[in-house]
């Protein structure tokens, strides 16, 4: 049975463009994007639970540079990820963002075939109540990254901090990430790679409400898996994430649990 997987691999493998490797190529695909946040909090013995649901479609565009056929490793890619839809509930007791004032918004850049993002530019103008700029990174890197050896059995590390600080609150994170490419699978009729990822999250902030100071810390686990064509077309991904967070107010602790969940599908 096992030599039967590996001569199977073997020919996926061999399948795959002229690189060799899992890489990203020029497309036009429309996804469908479905998350929650399930939040858990107890404060003076009460427990208080909710969700928050997300949806989005988005269009995602691909182009090589001068219509070039073949993409090489040196080459880079045009790329273009317009948000067509997106809207957000919830049934805490909480004032959502108006996100659907980004609807429409277009985030366009360069980025090498391993989705490596090299430059990007939005045309979005909202501004009330929404953190556009979050919003639009997350547009740009839209696409897993990958190494540029990225093959069968590849494994990698990564490691993310940033830092945000605006009007009094301020938050720092640290991910580490490692990923696997762990074997071939069939998503819709299509040979794809499997990419398994698990990650750790610390988290840490301050934010001012009505002159009161409200400090969180938090640590977290994720697993995602990203399903990526030996076409070289991105075809959806599932995630989970877990935090435990512990905020203080006002000398009161408030013990918070929160899981996130993702899936991302093609828009068929």
């Amino acid at each position: 049975m096992n030599v039967v997987r590996l001569s199977a691999t073997l020919l996926v493998a061999s399948t795959l463009p002229a690189l060799g490797q899992i890489h990203y190529t020029p497309t036009v695909q429309h996804y469908r994007l479905h998350s929650t946040v399930s939040r858990s909090q107890e404060m003076n013995g009460q427990k208080t639970d909710g969700l928050i649901t997300n949806e989005q479609q988005v269009t995602v565009t691909i182009q090589a540079p001068k219509s070039k056929g073949a993409v090489s490793d040196k080459d880079t890619l045009q790329f273009a990820v317009t948000l067509d839809s997106v809207n957000m509930s919830s049934n805490l007791a909480v004032q959502l963002p108006n996100v659907q004032v980004m609807q429409g918004t277009k985030v366009s850049g360069i980025m090498l075939p391993t989705g490596k993002v090299l430059s990007f530019s939005s045309d979005t103008k909202a501004t009330d109540g929404v953190d556009r700029e979050s919003i639009v990174a997350s547009m740009a890197h839209f696409l897993l990254t990958l190494p540029s050896t990225a093959g069968a059995g590849a494994k990698w590390a990564d490691t993310a901090t940033t830092s945000f600080a605006k009007d009094g609150s301020s938050l720092n994170t640290q991910t580490i990430t490692q990923s696997q490419v762990i074997g071939d699978t069939t998503v819709a009729g299509q040979a794809a790679w499997r990419v398994h990822r698990t990650s750790t999250l610390v988290i840490s902030g301050t934010q001012v409400q009505e002159n009161q100071k409200i400090t969180m810390d938090g640590t977290g686990t994720g697993e995602a898996m990203y399903y990526i064509g030996t076409n070289g077309v991105y075809l959806g991904s599932t995630s989970t994430q877990t935090m435990k967070e512990t905020v203080k107010a006002a000398g009161t602790v408030i013990p918070v649990t929160q899981t996130a969940t993702s899936t991302v599908t093609i828009a068929r």
